[in-house]
């Protein structure tokens, strides 16, 4: 096994972790200071943080874990970061290092990652911190070493917008749902029915043990966005990315009149472009939320 380390910055994280975790499907750490100085500044309720953890250099670590050679690879992860520079500037330096690392590497450490997210009446809690949670409607999240519990900021402001709907009854679509966090929080605010759809199976398989975990049921599909839907629901809810986003067409047609959709994912410079996409499906804008260069979008079906 590998491990290989990606330089990056707090607004490149995500991304540099969605194109590591193409590789890394045994996991992806982000070792960043400002993730950990927000939840220092936030409600939450922390023991102890060492300074050494407060005061990392603001330069993010985006690492995962590949089981092979790196030659395997290179090429092609060296080509699509080559790319990245050139696209998205803002993450740069864009760096990698690469050594041998030995599977206890990342069996434990990867824990230390995550804490207890509160976002209005709603708490994301991985599965180890249950007995510290203390929210209404708790989401119970085991990333299985491979998926997030909540904390970046595009899934937060999902969270944070999902706040302005009453999902009481609500049939509800998570689409692009990886470990499921989104649509588990619909049906915990008490939407009736959740369909949870992704294209990567491994995210199927760790959305049902979180199912599982939270005593709710959902349909759960191997499918693309919202093709070959023909029963519209009341609620889409939507954490991809902008390019993603903008490939779907029939939103108009899957999200009932009057329904709502929730996304984020949205880089601010491709928001303005993407809302005039969808009004043109017959959405209007009700709310935009900001979190650094992140946008969350709450549309509603004229």
């Amino acid at each position: 096994m590998i491990k290989i380390t990606v330089k990056t910055t707090h607004a490149g994280s995500e991304l540099v972790s969605d194109l590591l975790y193409e590789y890394s499907r045994s996991g992806v750490v982000v070792e960043d200071s400002e993730d950990v100085a927000e939840l220092w500044n936030s409600t939450l309720v922390w023991d102890y943080v060492e300074d050494s953890v407060l005061n990392r250099p603001k330069e993010v670590s985006v690492i995962g874990y590949y089981d092979g050679e790196y030659s395997d690879i290179s090429d092609d992860l060296e080509k699509r970061l080559s790319e990245m520079k050139e696209d998205c500037p803002f993450a740069l330096p864009l760096s990698v290092s690469v050594e041998n690392a030995l599977d206890t590497d990342w069996s434990e450490d990867w824990k230390k990652c995550y804490d207890i997210i509160t976002v209005g009446d709603l708490q994301v809690v991985p599965v180890w911190k249950k007995e510290e949670a203390t929210g209404k409607n708790l989401v119970l999240i085991d990333p299985g070493s491979a998926f997030g519990t909540g904390e970046h900021e595009s899934t937060r402001l999902c969270l944070s917008l999902m706040q302005r709907i009453d999902l009481l009854g609500k049939s509800v679509i998570d689409t692009g749902c990886g470990s499921g966090i989104l649509g588990i929080a619909a049906m915990k605010k008490g939407a009736k029915e959740c369909l949870f759809r992704d294209i990567d199976e491994s995210a199927l398989n760790n959305l049902r043990e979180n199912l599982s975990l939270n005593e709710v049921n959902g349909r759960v599909e191997c499918a693309s966005l919202l093709e070959g839907i023909t029963k519209p629901v009341d609620v889409v809810l939507a954490n991809i990315t902008a390019d993603i986003l903008a490939k779907i067409t029939n939103a108009g047609e899957v999200v009932k009149q009057g329904g709502y959709l929730v996304m984020s994912g949205i880089i601010d410079k491709y928001a303005d472009g993407l809302i005039a996409r969808y009004r043109e499906m017959g959405f209007r804008l009700l709310r935009e939320e900001r979190d650094g260069i992140w946008v969350g979008l709450l549309l509603q079906r004229s």
